[in-house]
C-alpha cells in the first residue's frame, strides 16, 4: 500500500503540473523512467507475489495517469510491462544471482573446512600416534640399567625432541581445525580449570584472535601456574588489539620453549597483523596481537 501511494502521488502532482504548464512529452518520459525504481526494488529486496501485485497496480495507475488519451486497453499491458514487470524481473534476477553467489561461497568455505578437518584428523591419528609411541619407548629405554651414560643422555634428548615435535604437531592441528568455540567459552573453561582469568572487551568471531587467547592461556597455565590473567579486546576504527597479560607466579613452571609463540606470530602475520610477546617488569608476561578489523 505504501508503494502504491509513493508511486501514484508524484504522478498525480506531475500530471497536474503538466496540464497547467503544457509540459512536453519528454518530461513524462522522464517520469516514467523514474517509476522503474519501485518495480526493481520490489524484485531486488522482497520475496513473494503480494508485493508484485501492489507494484503492478501502481504501474497500471501510473500508466493511466501518464496517458494523454483516455485509457487504451491495447497500450496498457505494454506500459505495465515496461514500468513494473521488466524492472521486477531484473531486480529478482539480481537478488537470485547474489543469493547463488553467497551459497557458492559458503559451499567453498565448507568444503575447504572439511578438507582441513580431514587433514588434521589424519595427522593426529597417524603422526600423533607414532610420535607418542616413540616417546614412550624412548622413555622406557632411558630407564634401562644396562645403558651407558652417553647413550642414556642421547635417548633423553630423543625423548625430549619427540615431545616437542608432538606439541608442534598439536599446534599445527589446532591451526587446521576450525575455531568453532568462542573466546568467552574458552575463558570459561580456563576458569573452570582453576585459572583466575578476567575478560574485557569481547567477544569476536576472529579465529586468529581465538588462537592468540588460546595459546596465551596455555602458556600462562604452563609457565606461571596460579598467576592472574587478563584478556582484553580493544577496537579502533581500523584495528583489533588482543592482549593477554599474566602476573608473576609464586611457583614458576618450566621455561618456555618458544615454539608455540613462533607459530602464533606466523599465524597473526598471515592474517595481516603483528604479535608482540615479552616479559613484564613485574615478572609477568604479555602477549599483544594487533590485527585489521576486516580480519575479525
Amino acid at each position: 500500500m505504501i508503494l502504491l501511494l509513493v508511486a501514484v502521488v508524484p504522478v498525480a502532482v506531475w500530471n497536474t503540473l503538466a496540464v497547467t504548464a503544457g509540459a512536453v512529452p519528454p518530461a513524462r518520459v522522464l517520469l516514467g523512467v523514474v517509476l522503474l525504481a519501485p518495480g526493481y526494488l520490489v524484485g531486488r529486496r522482497i520475496d513473494g507475489v503480494r508485493p508484485l501485485v501492489f507494484a503492478a497496480v501502481a504501474g497500471a495507475v501510473c500508466t493511466a495517469a501518464l496517458a494523454r488519451e483516455p485509457w487504451n486497453w491495447a497500450e496498457a499491458p505494454v506500459g505495465l510491462a515496461g514500468t513494473v514487470l521488466l524492472p521486477w524481473f531484473a531486480g529478482r534476477y539480481r537478488r537470485q544471482h547474489l543469493a547463488l553467489a553467497e551459497r557458492l561461497r559458503q559451499d567453498v568455505r565448507q568444503a575447504r573446512q572439511r578438507e582441513r578437518t580431514r587433514i588434521a584428523r589424519d595427522m593426529h591419528d597417524s603422526l600423533g600416534h607414532e610420535l607418542t609411541l616413540i616417546a614412550l619407548r624412548a622413555g622406557a629405554l632411558e630407564l634401562s640399567p644396562d645403558l651407558a651414560e652417553p647413550h642414556r643422555a642421547a635417548i633423553g634428548e630423543l625423548r625430549a625432541s619427540t615431545g616437542e615435535a608432538t606439541e608442534r604437531l598439536r599446534e599445527i592441528i589446532g591451526l587446521l581445525r576450525d575455531g568453532t568455540e568462542d573466546v568467552e567459552a574458552l575463558v570459561g573453561r580456563a576458569v573452570a580449570s582453576g585459572m583466575a582469568v578476567r575478560l574485557t572487551g569481547g567477544p569476536t568471531d576472529s579465529r586468529t584472535a581465538y588462537r592468540v587467547v588460546q595459546e596465551s592461556l596455555t602458556n600462562a597455565a604452563k609457565h606461571a601456574p596460579g598467576a592472574p590473567v587478563e584478556v582484553r579486546f580493544r577496537r579502533t576504527p581500523t584495528e583489533l588489539v588482543v592482549s593477554v597479560v599474566n602476573g608473576p607466579s609464586a611457583s614458576p613452571g618450566p621455561g618456555a620453549g618458544g615454539h608455540g609463540l613462533t607459530g602464533l606470530a606466523e599465524r597473526v602475520r598471515l592474517a595481516g597483523g603483528t604479535l608482540e610477546a615479552a616479559p613484564r617488569p613485574d615478572g609477568g608476561f604479555a602477549v599483544t596481537a594487533t590485527m585489521r578489523r576486516d580480519a575479525e
